[in-house]
C-alpha cells in the first residue's frame, strides 16, 4: 500500500511524530497515542499541491499520485496569488472528509495604540461577562440533551460489529456534530465581536483549573457545555492578528471575592449560590460576574 503514497506525505507523518513526542518530553503535551481506524483520521500533503477552481464553490485539488483531482467544495473564495504550502485531509466520525489549505499570505502590519483594558469573567450561569457590564451566554443546548442520552442507550444496545451499530453510531455523531457546531459558531461570532468593536489593547482573562472544576459532579455538565478552553484558544489567535495583548491570571487570583472599589475580600462569596453581595467595607453592591470581570481589569494596571 505504501507505493501509491507520495513518499513527502510519509515523511510528514515520522515529522508530526518526531514533533509530538517533543512536546511530549517538554511536558507540553500527553504521550502520542497511535491512531485507530475508527477514530478521526488525517494526514498532511506538505508539498506539490494545485488548487483549480470552477466557479466560486467548487473546485480540485490536485496532489502527487492523485492525476484525476478530488472534487471539493469550497467554503470560502481563495487568491490565486497565494501560495499553497500545504494541506491536511480529515476524516471525521460522520464520515465527512475536509481539506484545510495553508497558504502563504503577506504580513498585514497593524498597529494598535489603544490602552483600553477588557476583563473577561467566565461563568456558568452567563458563559461570558465583560467589565463594560454586557454578558452573553451560550445556546441553551439543554433541548438536545434527552435526544442525546436516547441515541446513546440505542448505540448500547446494538451487537458490536454490525451494521445496525455503524448506522447507530454515525446517527449520534451526527447529532454530536450539531451541538458542537452549534457551540463553535457561537463562540466564533463574540470572539470577534469582542476584539473587533471594543477597540481593546489587552484582554485579562481567567487562568482556571478547568480539569479540576470538572471533577465537581454537580456542575461538571454545565462546564463541559461552556467550552471555557476553546473559548479562550479562539480568542487568543484573534486578538493576537489585532495586536491586542491578551493577559492571564494567577491561577489563585480571587476575582469575585474582591471589591472592586475599596479592595475588600469578602470569602464568603466562595459560596456560588451568591449572584449579589454588599461590601462591609464601603456599602457597594456587587453583581458577582460584573464585579469579577472590572478585577480582571484592574489586574492588568
Amino acid at each position: 500500500m505504501c507505493n501509491k503514497v507520495n513518499s513527502q506525505t510519509l515523511q510528514q507523518s515520522l515529522k508530526d511524530l518526531e514533533r509530538t513526542f517533543k512536546n511530549f518530553f517538554k511536558k507540553q503535551a500527553k504521550y502520542p497515542n497511535s491512531k485507530k481506524k475508527k477514530n478521526r483520521q488525517t494526514f498532511r500533503v506538505p508539498q506539490h499541491i494545485q488548487l483549480y477552481m470552477n466557479n466560486i464553490k467548487y473546485g480540485y485539488i490536485f496532489v502527487p499520485k492523485f492525476k484525476e483531482g478530488i472534487k471539493v467544495r469550497i467554503h470560502r473564495t481563495l487568491p490565486d496569488t497565494f501560495k499553497i504550502k500545504n494541506v491536511t485531509f480529515e476524516k471525521t466520525t460522520t464520515n465527512k472528509y475536509y481539506a484545510s489549505i495553508v497558504m502563504e499570505v503577506p504580513d498585514v502590519q497593524i498597529t494598535n495604540t489603544s490602552n483600553y483594558i477588557l476583563g473577561i469573567d467566565l461563568g456558568v450561569k452567563d458563559t461570558i461577562t465583560l467589565s463594560n457590564g454586557e454578558k452573553y451566554s451560550m445556546p441553551n443546548l439543554k433541548k438536545y440533551e434527552k435526544r442525546l442520552k436516547r441515541l446513546y442507550r440505542q448505540l448500547s444496545k446494538k451487537q458490536k460489529g454490525s451494521k445496525n451499530r455503524e448506522k447507530s453510531r454515525i446517527k449520534l455523531a451526527k447529532y454530536i456534530e450539531k451541538i458542537n457546531n452549534i457551540k463553535k459558531d457561537w463562540i466564533h461570532k463574540i470572539t470577534h465581536k469582542i476584539v473587533s468593536e471594543n477597540q481593546v489593547g489587552k484582554i485579562v482573562v481567567e487562568n482556571l483549573n478547568i480539569k479540576g472544576m470538572l471533577k465537581n459532579k454537580k456542575l461538571s455538565k454545565y462546564i463541559h457545555w461552556q467550552s471555557w478552553n476553546k473559548f479562550i484558544t479562539i480568542l487568543e489567535y484573534k486578538a493576537k492578528r489585532q495586536e491586542i495583548e491578551l493577559i492571564k491570571t494567577d491561577r489563585f487570583y480571587a476575582s469575585s471575592q474582591i471589591c472592586h472599589i475599596c479592595g475588600h475580600k469578602n470569602e464568603k462569596v466562595k459560596n456560588l449560590n451568591i449572584r449579589k453581595w454588599v461590601c462591609p467595607k464601603c456599602g457597594t453592591e456587587n453583581d458577582r460576574d460584573i464585579n469579577a470581570a472590572i478585577n480582571l481589569a484592574n489586574y492588568a494596571f
